[in-house]
């Protein structure tokens, strides 16, 4: 039997609003996911697959550009060779507000509504299956009586598109709580994965293969590092499926001890010599800065950014630096910083949550910088 060549992607998440970025970097980012959806098919096209496969959450909320739906479905219509396959997600579910009824989708479109499907492409000998949330949240398993309703073809390369969240037996979650166990009775020879937002690797329950191959593009400082698609060949017999990385930008982040710098400069060099020149001009990138600084030192991350500015293409600075004093001593000082001193003191040792130790320390910090007659940085 002839192996079939797939695209496996998801998570794209139009027209994000990456409220952590200003105005003209937000879109600027959703630009950059046009034209990461782009460069997927343009590699489907490239590679020649028969399948590309998109599992959910094509879009991010309840507004959308009509450019990018008329970009989506135009790019489309650049691949009438390769059958499209979309499994709309807890993001984007196709109920009577989707926004997959605005859009007026080339022949080779197939979008997986609320019942499980299977689509048989006979020049192929592919079976594809899928289904597609109808609402925010799928409390029970697409997958739960899937092995009684369909009879597998075992002479077909069956694949299935799905978008949901694997849990273990016997537990649950609110998007479609597949289980390891369902995944194996299937008797699929490979499903796509969406909603989680890291490539798992390729997976095996049973005789049947199975991955998340991630977003293709990060979103946040919680989303760091390559992101992709998973692109390869499936026959009855093998599965050579890999990821391939594909964003045009990666979230990075970068801890630095300063200690011994003295000056603005001094901490601007450190950062610029400590990351590559081509990342720091593409990538999008928040620096930590640590270590024990003099307590005259008093870092105004504003003038920090404007001198790192033209070095990079978007970064973000926080200060997570300690003041280099021995609070001990001064907490002795019949002083008003020898007062504060001790009372934060006090509060830090009796304080039982990790989060609430460091905030008492940097108002700790905030507050020697203030009575040191120095600026107020917060």
């Amino acid at each position: 039997m002839k192996d079939i060549k797939i695209l496996h992607c998801s998570d794209l998440h139009f027209d994000t609003p990456f409220s952590e970025l200003d105005k003209d970097f937000a879109e600027k980012r959703r630009e950059d996911l046009r034209e990461t959806f782009g460069n997927i098919v343009n590699l489907a096209k490239k590679e020649e697959v028969d399948v590309l496969l998109i599992c959910g959450d094509l879009f991010d909320n309840q507004r959308v550009m009509r450019t990018t739906l008329d970009y989506i479905r135009r790019k489309l219509e650049e691949i009438p060779e390769i059958s499209v396959f979309i499994a709309p997600g807890n993001h984007d579910p196709y109920n009577e507000k989707t926004f997959y009824t605005m859009i007026d989708w080339p022949l080779n479109v197939h979008i997986f509504k609320s019942d499980m499907e299977a689509v048989y492409i006979e020049d192929k000998n592919i079976t594809v299956y899928g289904q597609g949330f109808s609402e925010y949240y799928e409390r029970e398993s697409f997958l739960k009586e899937f092995s009684s309703k369909f009879k597998i073809n075992e002479k077909h390369i069956n694949i299935m598109a799905l978008h949901g969240d694997i849990s273990d037996r016997g537990k649950t979650n609110e998007y479609n709580p597949i289980t390891p166990y369902e995944i194996g009775e299937s008797n699929m020879d490979y499903i796509a994965l969406g909603h989680r937002h890291s490539f798992s690797g390729i997976k095996k329950e049973k005789n049947t293969r199975y991955s998340y191959c991630g977003n293709p593009e990060g979103r946040a400082f919680d989303e760091k590092g390559e992101k992709g698609v998973v692109l390869g060949s499936i026959s009855k017999d093998n599965v050579d499926l890999n990821f391939i990385p594909i964003c045009k930008r990666k979230y990075e982040e970068v801890s630095l001890n300063i200690e011994n710098a003295l000056t603005y400069e001094d901490i601007s060099n450190n950062i610029i010599s400590s990351i590559p020149k081509d990342s720091r001009h593409k990538d999008i990138y928040k620096v930590i800065l640590l270590g024990e600084v003099k307590e005259d030192f008093s870092i105004n991350l504003e003038v920090l950014k404007e001198k790192l500015s033209k070095h990079f293409y978007y970064m973000k600075l926080k200060d997570s630096t300690e003041i280099k004093l021995d609070y001990n001593i001064i907490s002795k000082e019949f002083t008003l910083k020898g007062l504060y001193t001790k009372k934060m003191l006090e509060k830090i040792k009796k304080a039982e949550k990790d989060e609430d130790k460091r905030l008492l320390k940097e108002a700790l910090k905030a507050g020697i910088q203030c009575l040191s007659n120095k600026e107020l940085i917060l």
